[in-house]
């Protein structure tokens, strides 16, 4: 059989006789005048003239651009979007709950919002609004109520008069007006949170499947907005609860801390006998150890108290000289001990500070044991000065605590004043510590009306510097 010849580029014409093989679609594709996939079926195609107060969109993958959105579903989006960072704004559950029924309310077109926590032995309101709002803290019972079949049905449900619910609810809300409701449940990861109430008065329109849809939305949004508010409550109660048993923990041991420390004196100062000098070697090393425990247990309590908020400085005139005279006992043995020179440079007739001495001298140990702690050779310089306040004016006292020691990269600058942050902190570190000594410096340094700042090179050592007011 012989192969018709026909020239280049042409297709060759079917003879009388001859038959077409249809070929599939996916050889030879779809018909490019038809519209793709998911157009939608009431749009001209190709598309051309557009409604009055519509634009489209960019081109979607389909290669056609989408429906356009209508002026008042943008608006709609835009309240939406100002509920939900209303939502999320809110910290507490109050907040969230007063937030929900203004915004149920607006999105309803409704006189009255409430929500209702939801228990096996009833339900109770916890946040109303409108004609409903004298409501809060009620009880209710559940048993033939419309409540009680949301939370069978885990769904919305809307009635047209409360003779539809239980008789309670009909003559509680019945005397107010109360006509259509609408019960949305608050639902958040799986979890029943309670019910959204939305009321009208009577004789006005039922709620429809539109207001069921974006009041729905309106709860959806609510309820992890609810769901992240009490999760934070439970943290901060946590929180809470854990200040409380370090500040009672740290008081209970101040007591036999004390009777340790009184007895330590009494041996040292031989009142019930003398001492071999290996005996006093002993006891000097059990002083020492009861007294940096004395120290971590005074900085656990300090904490709990500033974490309660209850330091409250007691401000009174302080002479800054005899201030700094009151650390020597503190640090020079540690300086001894570590073979380093402790240097003290004060500046001659400075004016007397308003401020709470206790804790302006717990402010420079913390600086100066830190200084002491990471400084191997050198010397430890306490400089005390005054200093303008370079905004108002305003006399301050300058505490420089200058070391030589290991100094401090600049990338752990941001956690040094950071509760239980240690730069020193792997299974090898070297310094001991509980790590909140600068953060309560920074934080007392705050409610005495100063600051803290730092100056640090790495291998060469650092300077903090403490900023008080004169405070006259």
């Amino acid at each position: 059989m012989s192969i018709p010849e026909h020239t280049p580029g042409q297709e060759p014409q079917p003879r009388s006789g001859d038959f077409e093989i249809p070929l599939p679609e996916t050889l030879i594709g779809p018909d490019p005048h038809a519209p793709p996939p998911g157009y939608p079926a009431d749009l001209r195609y190709p598309p051309t003239d557009l409604p009055t107060g519509q634009s489209w969109d960019r081109p979607s993958r389909y290669g056609h651009r989408p429906r356009a959105i209508p002026a008042e579903r943008i608006g709609e989006i835009d309240a939406f979007r100002h509920v939900a960072h209303s939502l999320a704004a809110g910290t507490d559950s109050p907040t969230v709950l007063r937030v929900l029924c203004d915004a149920a309310m607006d999105q309803g077109r409704s006189s009255g919002a409430m929500v209702a926590e939801v228990t096996p032995e009833g339900g109770r309101f916890v946040a109303c609004s409108g004609i409903v709002a004298g409501l809060c803290g009620t009880a209710f019972p559940l048993e033939g109520s419309v409540t009680a079949r949301v939370v069978a049905q885990r769904r919305a449900i809307a009635v047209e008069t409360m003779s539809e619910s239980s008789p309670f609810l009909e003559s509680l809300l019945g005397a107010r007006g109360v006509g259509p409701t609408l019960v949305v449940p608050l639902i958040a990861h799986e979890a029943f949170l309670g019910v959204l109430i939305v009321t009208r008065r009577v004789d006005t329109p039922v709620f429809d499947e539109i207001d069921e849809a974006r009041l729905s939305t309106v709860a959806d949004l609510a309820s992890l907005g609810l769901w992240k508010a009490r999760l934070l409550e439970e943290a901060r109660a946590a929180d809470a609860a854990k200040t409380s048993f370090l500040a009672t923990l740290s008081h209970e041991l101040r007591t036999p801390m004390a009777a340790l420390e009184g007895y330590g004196e009494l041996l040292e100062d031989e009142i019930l006998g003398p001492l071999v000098p290996e005996q006093r070697e002993v006891l000097l090393n059990l002083r020492a150890v009861g007294r940096h425990l004395g120290s971590l247990i005074e900085e656990i309590l300090t904490f709990a108290s500033l974490e309660a908020d209850r330091v409250i400085p007691r401000l009174g005139p302080v002479r800054v000289d005899e201030v700094v005279d009151s650390l020597h006992p503190f640090l020079s043995p540690l300086a001894r001990e570590k073979g380093i020179a402790l240097r003290f440079d004060i500046q001659p007739d400075l004016p007397a500070l308003h401020t709470d001495e206790d804790r302006v001298r717990q402010i420079l140990l913390n600086l100066s044991v830190n200084a002491i702690k990471f400084t191997e050779q050198g010397d430890v310089c306490i400089r005390v000065s005054q200093s303008p306040d370079a905004t108002s004016d305003a006399p301050e006292i300058r505490f420089d605590v200058q070391d030589t020691g290991i100094g401090i990269a600049e990338r752990d600058l941001a956690r040094l004043f950071k509760a239980f942050s240690q730069l020193d902190d792997g299974p090898t570190r070297r310094h001991s510590g509980t790590g909140l000594g600068l953060y309560i410096s920074s934080r007392l340094a705050d409610l005495l009306g100063g600051r803290i700042s730092v100056a640090s090179t790495p291998g060469a050592g650092s300077t903090f510097t403490l900023l008080l007011p004169v405070g006259y």
